[in-house]
Order: C-alpha cells, then structure tokens, then sequence
C-alpha cells in the first residue's frame, strides 16, 4: 500500500509541474528579415510549431530537460542547436540561405539523440521531400538507392532492406522506434509498413547490436511517422498516386489535432496493383498486390512528458510469382488450369484480384504504448507493444498450405539524461517475447506445409551508452548484453507430403519427424566506441569500432520444410553458434556552402556467419527433398567490406542547380572456401546514382512555387563476385536506368500557403531489360508447374518492371506550407 502512495503522490507531483514552452523568432542572416513558414522541431518528442507571417513561433508544453532542436525551412541550411528546457526560454534562430537538399538533421536511432554532422556511426537521411517526390512500389523500394543501400525483392509486393551487403535477419527495421517483427525471419516476408504513413527514415548503415541487441548486425532502418500537430492546430493531407505500368492506385488520408495537448491522428490508407511488364515477357503473371491500412494515436503532451496509443491494422494480399513457363513457348502459365483455363489472358493480367494462384494473406495489427517522463534533468521511456501477425499463403483456391499467427511483445525500458556539459547517457533494457504457431492440418486432399516448428522466445538486453560532446569533438562509447532464449515444438506427419498427410504423436509408427523439438539459449555482449571531429573549413572525420551479436533466427535453427513460394527444401541447425560480428568504419567529408561530401569506408568481420549452402547430391546435381532442391543453413567467417560515398553540389551562383550522387561499392569473402563458395549470397552490384535537379524561379505572388526538373541515371555494374556453387547464384548484368521528374506546389497568392502538390515520375525511361543483381525472382522458373530448373542463363528468369511513369497529388489540410516570398522558399 506505501508503494502504490508513493508511486501516486509522484504522478501528481510530475502532472503540477508548471508548463514550460520555447518560443522566439526566425530571421534571414543577409536581410534580418523574418522567415514565416519555418519549422521549429523536437525530434524526440516529434513536437513542433511553424512560424508565423512575423517569424515567431512557440512550442507548449515542453517537458522539463535537455533537447537538440532542429529549424528547418526549404532555401535555408538547417539549424540543429541543443536547448535545456527550465521554464519558459526564448531562442531566437537566424538562417543561411541554402540551395542543398542534403540537411543536417537530428538522429533518433542511435540511442543518444545527436546531430548527423557529431554522429560517430555513418547515418542515411532520407528526407520527406525525397520520398514524396519519387515513385516506388513500397516502403523499402523508396529507400533503396542511398548509399551502401539495396533491397532483395521477391517480386513488386516484397522487399526487404539491406545495409552495407547484408539483409533479412542482420537487419533491424523499426517504425517510430518500435521493432517490426511481422515473421522478419522468412526470406519472402516484406515489411508490414504502410509507406503512406512514413514520413522520412534514418538509416544506421553499420552494426547496431549496442542500441538493439540481435538482428541488427548489419544496421537499422528506422521509419518515422509525420510531426504531431502543434497546439491548436487540425492538420492533414489527402493523397492519390496512379502508376502506369502496373495500375497502381493508390490513396491516403490523415487528419490529426492537439487541443490542450490532446493530440490525435487517424490515417486511412489503400493501395492496389495488377500485374507489371517488362519489355522480355510483357506482363509477368503473379505480380498483383493489394493492401490497406487504418491507423489511430491518441496521446497527451503535458510538461510532464506524453503519453501516446497507437493502433493500427494492415492487410496486404500479394501475389508471388513463380516463373511457371510453358516449355516450348517460354509462355507464363498457371500451376493448374482455372476453369479450362492454362494460361493467363490480358483480362487476368490486368485484374486487381491477387487471389488467383500463389499469393500470400498477411495481417498485420499492432497496439503501441509509447511513454516519456520527465524525471529531473532526465526523462524515462518505456514502451510496450502487442503485434499479432497471420500468413497464409495460397497456392491455388483459398486453402492455406502454409498457415501461421505469431504473437509479439517488444518491450523497452530507459532512462535518458545530459548535464550542461554536454554529457548523455542513455540506458535501460529492451527486447520482446514471441510465439509463433503453425494451423492444424489443411482438410484433405490439400497438404499443408510447416517450414518451421512452433516456437516460443523471450529476449532481453541492457545496455548503457555515453557520449560527450565538446566544441569540436564528439566521443561516444558503450557496452551491452543480451540472453535469448529459444524453444521449438516436435511436429511427427505421417503419410508426409501426400493428400493423406496427418500429424501425429511422436511414436506412431512409420511417423516422419517434421520437427524435433529443442530449447536453446543464446547470449553474447555488444559494444562500441567511436568519436567524430570537426575540422577546420568544414571539414569532419568519423571514426568508430564496434562488436555485435546476433542469434540463429528460427528457420536458420529449425527450418524443415518448403518455401511455397520459391520451390526451396530448406534445413535449420539448432546447434548453430550465435554471429559475432567486428566492425570498424572511417568517414571522411565536408559540409560546405556550395559542396557537401562524404566517403565512408567500413569493414564487418563476422565469425559463426550463418547462410543457407545449395546442397548437391552425391549423384552429381542438386539434392532433391520431395522433389524440391535443398538448400542447409551453416556458418563459416565471412567480411564484408565496402565504400558508400555522396557528393552534392548546389553552387551558390546558381541557386536553381542541384547535382546529387551516390556510390556504393562491397566486398564479401567466406574463409576457406573454393572460388565457387567464397562470397556471401545476394552481395549488391556496384552502383552508381546520379540527379540532376534544375528549380524553377518563381515571381512574386505566382500560383506556382518550389517547381523543379529532375533528371537521373543509375548505373549498376556486374556483379561477378557469387556463390556460384549449385546454382546458388548467377553473374548479373550490367545497366544503365535512366529516371526523369517534375514537381510543383500550387500556391493561393494572397496567402502564399500551397493548395497542392503535383508530382510526375518516369522510372526505367528507355524501357531497358533488366535484373536487379538483388532480385530473387530472376532465379524463378519451372516447366509445366512440376519440375523446378535449374536457371543456367539469366534471361531465363524474371526481369524487373519496365517503363512507368508515375503521377502523386497532394492536397494538405489544414492551410497547408507558407511559402517565404522573399526567397521563394517554404
């Protein structure tokens, strides 16, 4: 009872706490001028307000504390500055006009919130104005070409990220700080996330396993949602997208409000595709997607801190193709004749109804609770979520073959403080608990598939993290350990593989051990150490060292079974050895007026690395597992090594220039192995990016503002570093994509706030041919729906989508941006 007194008597404390705010004005450096329309920012606590026609602006409630503020405005260098919170401050902000895209921004993913410039760890910005004015398929295809960044896709609907050359479960992928769990262990899972409902992203690109434990390896891929409304304020969009080469439509809208610190959002989502063409094949049969998404937060923002509930639920039914050909023609067909029916005609290529044959059902749903206490100079956080996810996927009908719900509670606990010195320490706990269970058996005559056992796991983590700042220096360090724990159910058919399949008690005669249950426990510590300077003329150097772990996911311990969709036997090994990875990367640049840079050079030696080795058989050829080839997870020492480098220039001569390019080159070496086993699977293709922006000067009081010409390449070299071993995989080849764009904002020009936004993007504008070297589908083709081939030339696979040109309106609500008219700007 003196506990819960105790615990009362401090809420009520913390909820008297006088309400504090930041507030001041925004001027242009050159004229002194105000600058309305300008965004005052805390990214932590995704509170804001904009400045008003005489430059002020005021964010209230803040809670008490120490926060990096960020002031950003279109035609302006943005402002990051760290302001302690007692009271009611004010902080007024002066300006450098800018005509780079490449901003300095505050950093949320890696712990202690610090600025891109001081973070030691090299960091992707993809900006709202980057994802909203381009054309993408999904979430993580938008993200794809930054540095030291692809996707391995599994045709349109499935993509998954991945850093530095290593993806699926190396790779973290978080949505407003909470982990996406949604079956991330299986190769053709793509990320639940609605990419309307995506704001911008941070990209951790280097090993992560300090801020988040296991899975993230590799990196992190944080998603982050729109700004909350400031106070008083409804505000919102509406949104509509038509893609041409697939149909695609889509629509989104969101509306949200804060009242007294009430705040609350509700977006609606929807997106559907038919099948998309390439200039080889036409259209490619089983590339039909569809999805929606409704999505609801409510919370309060007090001085005390806030408190917000989010719920949201996905559904997303995607085709996968198969490459199913007829064997004379090359002629996509289906497994099995649909009412007299083998191949598919223009009516069902064209059909929005993913459901004919080979499709995936996935729901996705998710209750978020998500805290922040202000507790002295500090502030505690502590989130807890509940994710259910539900697959099927379908091969022909509407009977599942392979049938699983998975139960998620990811969970995290810290304590966040920085004294006036520039000393942050962040530490706390986090991880999750999972369960995963297979359905009972389809009816007969289908026969269900369990690629792998069902499964309990509980993770956890704690971990502290230090950083200091000094004038030019930044130091940051930390330690973590992690303990995962891992129990798999036995699973006995009998009659296995045939119509007459049944599960069975262990010890029934003639029974097949599907699954032979284990318990596991997995344990590994974390660390890192890095510092950032900033040298004389704008220079910096970066620097930073770091260990990792990561636990066998539960098909690389347990799988046992067939991907419906790819035609693979794959076997797990719960004997496997937790990976331990040593990285070390150095970055060198320059953030100047007129140039901004950055070369970052990295190496990942990883011991116990984990992949999946195409078994042969004793015969010659491939091993054949019920009539499938089977492939056996092992773990050998593997680096990866690459360069991942930008370059932006945006002469100050010729304000409505903007050149953009990026790099990215890796390297990857499997210990002791031949010259066909020697290089770790799905490696990118070196690559090239390149853009080309010309922005259009508007008169004073134009209709038009902020319009722009875009024009862009992306050149991917050969990729002849594979594991080549068994057809495990091919040399791509190279090509060159050509992209181009236009955009604009419609303006009312009394107000000079926009009306509308207008975009149109052509994506592969010669129509070219080509495989992504990432892509599995290139590697999809069977004969007659019976026997998988083996791929031997890579114009026998599927190629990527063709021309498409892609048209995105915007209409905001809630008076939408107001542009600058002094400098064109919003």
């Amino acid at each position: 009872m003196k506990k819960i007194f105790l615990i009362f008597t401090l809420l009520l404390c913390i909820l008297c706490i006088k309400a504090q705010s930041l507030s001041g004005t925004v001027t242009d450096s050159a004229n002194h001028q105000t600058i309305p329309g300008t965004v005052v920012y805390f990214p932590q606590l995704k509170l804001g307000s904009t400045t008003d026609l005489k430059g002020f602006y005021k964010i209230s409630p803040v809670p008490n504390g120490t926060y990096l503020v960020e002031v950003e405005i279109l035609g302006y260098a943005t402002i990051t500055k760290s302001v302690n919170i007692k009271g009611n401050v004010v902080l007024n902000f002066t300006m450098s006009a800018s005509t780079s895209s490449a901003k300095e921004v505050v950093i949320t993913a890696l712990g202690n919130t610090t600025s891109a410039l001081r973070s030691p760890v090299p960091v992707s910005l993809v900006t709202h104005d980057f994802l909203v004015q381009q054309s993408s398929t999904n979430v993580v295809d938008g993200i794809a070409t930054q540095p030291g960044i692809s996707a391995i896709t599994t045709g349109p609907g499935v993509s998954k990220p991945e850093v530095n050359g290593l993806g699926f479960n190396r790779v973290l992928t978080l949505f407003d700080g909470i982990r996406q769990q949604d079956f991330q262990w299986g190769d053709e899972h793509g990320i639940q996330i609605d990419p309307y409902a995506v704001y911008d992203a941070e990209i951790i690109r280097g090993a992560a396993s300090l801020q988040y434990g296991s899975d993230a390896v590799g990196g992190v891929v944080s998603f982050k949602s729109p700004p909350l409304p400031q106070e008083g304020a409804i505000q919102g969009s509406v949104l509509a997208e038509y893609q041409t080469n697939n149909g695609l439509m889509g629509t989104s809208e969101d509306v949200g409000g804060n009242k007294n610190g009430l705040i609350w959002d509700l977006r609606l989502s929807g997106e559907q595709a038919h099948c998309y063409s390439d200039p080889k094949d036409g259209y490619v049969w089983g590339t039909a997607t569809r999805e929606y998404n409704v999505r609801l937060t409510l919370g309060l923002e007090k001085q005390w801190g806030y408190s917000r509930l989010t719920a949201s639920i996905l559904h997303r039914t995607i085709e996968i193709p198969d490459g199913n050909r007829d064997s004379l023609t090359g002629q996509f067909k289906f497994d099995y004749p649909i009412n007299g029916q083998v191949y598919p005609n223009r009516a069902s290529f064209l059909s929005y109804n993913p459901t004919y044959v080979g499709y995936q059902q996935v729901e996705h749903d998710e209750l978020a609770w998500q805290n922040s206490i202000s507790m002295g100079n500090g502030r505690i956080l502590a989130d807890i979520v509940y994710e259910t996810d539900h697959r099927e996927e379908i091969d022909t009908g509407s009977v599942p073959l392979l049938n699983m719900s998975q139960y998620d509670i990811p969970y995290a606990l810290k304590y966040q403080v920085e004294n006036s010195s520039g000393l942050k320490l962040t530490t706390g706990v986090n991880g999750y608990y999972e369960n995963m269970q297979n359905a009972a058996e389809a009816p007969y005559p289908y026969v269900s598939v369990f690629l792998v056992p069902s499964y309990d796991l509980f993770d956890i983590g704690g971990f502290a993290i230090l950083e200091k700042d000094y004038k030019n220096l930044t130091l940051s360090g930390g330690l973590r350990y992690d303990v995962r724990t891992e129990t798999a159910q036995s699973l006995y058919l009998l009659n296995s593989g045939t119509s007459s399949q049944i599960v069975v008690p262990d010890g029934t005669p003639n029974d097949y051990p599907n699954f032979k249950g284990f318990q596991k426990t997995y344990s590994g510590f974390s660390g890192s150490l890095g510092a950032s300077y900033q040298l004389p003329k704008d220079y910096y150097i970066k620097a930073n060292v770091a260990k990792s772990y990561r636990a066998p996911a539960i098909t690389e311990a347990g799988e046992n079974g067939v991907h419906p969709g790819t035609a693979n036997f794959e076997i797990g090994d719960p004997n496997l050895k937790p990976e331990a990875g040593y990285e070390g990367d150095i970055a060198f640049g320059n953030n100047g007026k007129e140039v901004n840079y950055e070369i970052d050079v990295f190496t990942n030696y990883i011991q116990n690395f984990i992949y999946a080795d195409r078994l042969a058989s004793k015969l010659g050829g491939d091993s054949i597992t019920q009539g499938y080839p089977t492939f056996k997870f092992q773990s050998n020492t593997a680096i990866i090594s690459g360069v991942a480098a930008y370059l932006n220039i945006h002469p100050t001569a010729l304000k409505w220039l903007e050149l953009d390019n990026g790099f990215t080159y890796i390297y990857s070496y499997i210990f002791n192995q031949t010259d066909s086993t020697q290089h770790v699977p799905f490696t990118p293709a070196p690559r090239l990016t390149s853009e080309l922006k010309l922005k259009l000067t508007s008169r004073h009081g134009s209709i038009l503002k902020g319009t722009y010409v875009k024009f862009g390449l992306q050149k991917d070299w050969a990729q002849n570093n594979i594991y080549s071993a068994n057809w495990t995989e091919l040399p791509s080849l190279p090509y060159i994509l050509y992209n181009a764009g236009i955009g604009t904002d419609f303006v009312n020009p009394k107000t000079a706030k926009t009306i509308c936004s207008f975009y149109i993007n052509v994506t592969n504008l010669t129509n070219i041919a080509y495989a992504d070297h990432t892509s599995r589908t290139q590697y999809f083709l069977s004969y007659n729906g019976v026997t998988p081939a083996i791929v031997t030339q890579q114009s026998q696979g599927i190629y990527n989508m063709g021309r498409s040109i892609g048209f995105k309106l915007i209409f905001p609500i809630g008076g939408g941006h107001r542009y600058n008219e002094t400098s064109d700007s919003k």
